[in-house]
């Protein structure tokens, strides 16, 4: 094979008018690409992240101000170590920081499968939840030991008080909540 003629080839066609206009329109389109990235979900100044999932590489990192997954890359193999699924982490003057009473709450607030079942069919039965439409936001009005205090209506008129547990744990007074298929979700 004649190495001049693939050279050549090349050449003329790094320099046709229609590879540069390819390359230019490839380069506008990846520009455009990466402004629909969010960017700004990790590393936000005192914002609180949990571990989702751990690889070779970093942490899936779940912001809980925006609920939004992604992977962190910039930790180092030592922190790594020291953290796990369900880590509570803050970003703080640049670095991730443990926050280690948060997640001894997250920890605390968790209940297994079935107990989560009993509590999610007795609210069911007890609750006249399922009567409202699918669309119905709820707003946290309060939230105490062992339930929360929901309003709902066209002016929050109607309250309703949820056990804890099907309440998501990052969500905060004032969130916005739906109801769909047996559970709470931040809106």
């Amino acid at each position: 094979m004649n190495l001049d003629l693939i050279n050549n080839l090349f050449n003329n066609a790094k320099n046709s008018q229609f590879v540069g206009e390819f390359m230019k329109e490839l380069s506008e389109v990846l520009k455009k690409s990466n402004k629909n990235i969010k960017q700004d979900n990790l590393k936000q100044e005192n914002v609180l992240y949990q571990v989702v999932d751990m690889d070779v590489d970093g942490a899936y990192l779940y912001n809980t101000n925006n609920n939004i997954i992604s992977k962190e890359t910039d930790i180092s193999e030592d922190f790594l170590d020291e953290i796990g699924n369900d880590t509570v982490l803050r970003y703080k003057n640049g670095e991730y920081i443990i926050e280690e009473e948060l997640t001894q709450q997250f920890m605390d607030s968790l209940v297994d499968i079935k107990e989560y079942k009993e509590i999610q069919d007795k609210f069911l039965k007890e609750s006249n939840i399922l009567q409202n439409d699918e669309n119905t936001k709820y707003r946290i009005e309060e939230r105490k030991d062992d339930y929360s205090v929901l309003s709902f209506g066209e002016n929050n008129e109607c309250a309703i008080e949820v056990p804890n547990a099907l309440i998501p744990f990052w969500a905060n007074s004032n969130d916005k909540l739906y109801f769909k298929n047996g559970k709470f979700n931040r809106a």
